[in-house]
């Protein structure tokens, strides 16, 4: 099969069918100035929506993507939403602070962490598994009557990464419990795992929500420069950039080979996941993996694939929030 992909500005999706989101409610996680999540917050700002709500941590890493809206589109009104990842009980404090709120037309979860250092969450999680992945599944399922609400064309998307080629969840111990000391810890694992469990947490929505209309798809937004490699060291930072040099080619978890990711900027990063809430061309692949503004699941391992890992992750998560 001949890869549709191809890499385009968020501004190239918009001219196409940014139609379809005026006057649409979406919210945004993991907004901030050095962030994908904020440059798609100010591209869809050109689009008219009703309301753009913003999340994040706190609103002083907001209001500078809310002073780039509004310079560039005066009338769009904005919302804040403050919510802590790390914590279910503060997502469902956040979650019910939108009361007010009927519908919400487009969830876009983009917030994440990249290999910080060892930690787990006051709910005893690991920590890029609780924020990046388990998160998105607690707000996908408590924002699901406003998304039904919507109706038809409405959108879930689950911002991954090319690290679900190296990815897959530990069932037997996802959660790190060998680990005594920090410094055991390998963080490119625990990120990899995180995004596996993204791209089969979507997967397993899709046959969910058959029947709904409701547009669900994970998207690696490609190598966008970001406060999310905040914690890379000199030494990571060099060795990623000798692999570039080199040429050398990276192999999956099936020992498939492919080419690391080229850099690419906020706005290409931001396109992807347009495309995922309103590409047409696309609607009949609901649940795939995009990149590149195209459908990739021929990019996914075997393990990504497999219907019953689908099904324990979605047990596993449920018991997670039960707890």
């Amino acid at each position: 099969m001949v890869s549709q992909q191809i890499i385009q500005k968020s501004e190239a999706i918009l001219e196409k069918y940014g139609s379809s989101l005026t006057g649409k409610t979406i919210l945004i996680t993991g907004v901030a100035p050095d962030s994908i999540a904020g440059e798609l917050a100010v591209q869809l700002s050109a689009a008219k929506p009703a309301l753009l709500i913003l999340s994040a941590r706190s609103e002083a890493r907001v209001e500078p993507i809310v002073a780039k809206i509004k310079a560039k589109n005066s009338n769009t009104a904005t919302r804040f939403l403050q919510m802590d990842l790390s914590s279910r009980a503060d997502i469902q404090r956040a979650v019910d602070t939108l009361g007010d709120i009927t519908k919400i037309d487009h969830l876009a979860c983009v917030a994440g962490v990249m290999w910080p250092p060892f930690s787990r969450t006051t709910d005893g999680i690991e920590s890029q598994f609780a924020v990046n992945y388990l998160a998105n599944f607690q707000i996908t399922q408590l924002f699901l009557p406003k998304l039904e609400a919507a109706g038809a064309g409405s959108s879930i998307i689950i911002v991954a990464s090319s690290a679900v080629r190296s990815g897959k969840v530990d069932f037997e111990d996802f959660n790190f419990s060998e680990i005594k000391k920090p410094d055991s810890y390998t963080p490119s694992v625990g990120y990899s795992q995180s995004n596996a469990a993204r791209v089969m947490f979507v997967k397993k929505l899709a046959q969910r929500l058959a029947g709904t209309k409701i547009r669900t798809y994970s998207v690696d937004p490609g190598a966008v420069r970001s406060g999310l490699q905040r914690h890379f060291t000199s030494e990571t930072r060099g060795w990623i950039d000798s692999i570039r040099a080199s040429g050398e080619k990276l192999k999956d978890l099936d020992g498939k080979e492919y080419n690391f990711p080229v850099w690419t900027s906020a706005s290409e990063g931001a396109a992807t996941i347009i495309t995922g809430m309103v590409d047409p061309t696309i609607s009949e692949s609901n649940g795939a993996f995009l990149h590149h503004n195209a459908v990739a699941d021929e990019e996914l391992h075997s393990h990504l694939l497999n219907q019953d890992n689908w099904d324990r992750l979605w047990t596993l998560s449920e018991n997670l929030l039960a707890q």
